[in-house]
């Protein structure tokens, strides 16, 4: 089986246990404002124009047979690409000398995947570390990530799965035999403010979580903080509970804002707003949220450690 990919990172250390192989796959079903890995939202794999790697040689438009690509000689972007005559022939990016036309993924077989990811079997080994699959979410491409984990869990790695639960419970439960450790992540706890962020309401999610719970016995909680948005003490309050009440005395880990996503937003040409005079949080304002989580009685994880 075949599918889309963003990339493979090795020697990972914040998606598991010990040093890992973290694959990302393309797609989500979320479309969450501040996404980190934008590139990853759609499972389909998109062509990019970096302004800032261009040098206006203008080999793109000679190499395009759909003419699909206009040059602004005043504009940024410097290339206008036309996605609905695009066929992602992929010549723009062969023909670019500095890679300012790229592909944001590839796409691989289930069998390439795994073998790259076991690539590093022995540090596995030594440091209790393993495979773990994020994205975008493994839900969306299950049949392709299903494939790849049963594939690892064959060789003997330890496999994990980074979601946001938005999918059929099927596709879930589907997931069980074949995951040592789920990292779910949880944003926000109001429906309203959910759907406005997220695209999506979260009842859905929320209900996963908790069939989920109680079914496995390695589960940590993420939840990403977001100025003004997520990262408020009324949210946590309301997750925190939530999470309590169905996984009690659950493992929570609050990933701080990372003001370096902006960057990719800037190299895709798409608006950055959103991330106007945003700042991560201070270490103050960061124990006061995890004092929340304390509070009731969860087990606050600092740091990146599990």
């Amino acid at each position: 089986m075949y599918g889309n990919i963003i990339d493979i990172k090795r020697f990972t250390v914040h998606d598991g246990y010990g040093i890992r192989s973290t694959l990302f796959v393309k797609g989500c079903g979320l479309r969450c404002a501040w996404c980190h890995n934008p590139e990853g939202i759609e499972d389909s794999i998109g062509l990019w124009h970096l302004d800032r790697q261009c040098i206006r040689c203008g080999a793109c438009l000679a190499a395009c047979p759909e003419k699909a690509l206009s040059s602004d000689a005043e504009g940024e972007p410097f290339i206008v690409i036309d996605r609905m005559r695009c066929t992602k022939c992929g010549r723009c990016v062969e023909a670019c000398p500095t890679t300012a036309m790229s592909f944001d993924g590839q796409r691989l077989s289930g069998e390439e995947v795994a073998a790259t990811l076991l690539r590093d079997g022995a540090f596995y080994g030594e440091s209790g570390g393993g495979v773990t699959v994020s994205g975008g979410d493994p839900l969306v491409q299950h049949a392709f990530v299903l494939e790849i984990l049963e594939r690892c869990k064959a060789a003997g790695a330890h496999t994990a799965v980074e979601t946001c639960l938005q999918g059929a419970w099927e596709l879930v439960e589907a997931f069980l035999p074949l995951v040592d450790l789920f990292i779910v992540d949880l944003k926000l706890a109001d429906d309203r403010l959910h759907r406005e962020y997220t695209g999506r309401g979260n009842a859905l999610i929320h209900e996963n979580y908790a069939r989920l719970a109680p079914l496995v016995r390695d589960l940590l909680t993420r939840i990403p903080l977001i100025p003004r948005i997520t990262a408020t003490e009324e949210n946590l309050r309301a997750l925190a509970s939530f999470v309590r009440e169905h996984n009690p005395g659950a493992r929570v880990e609050l990933i701080n804002f990372n003001p370096l996503a902006e960057n990719k937003y800037l190299l895709m040409n798409r608006d950055r707003d959103f991330f106007r005079n945003m700042v991560p949080l201070s270490a103050e304002e960061l124990a006061e949220l995890y004092a929340i989580l304390e509070a009731e009685g969860l087990f606050a994880v600092r740091e990146h450690r599990l």
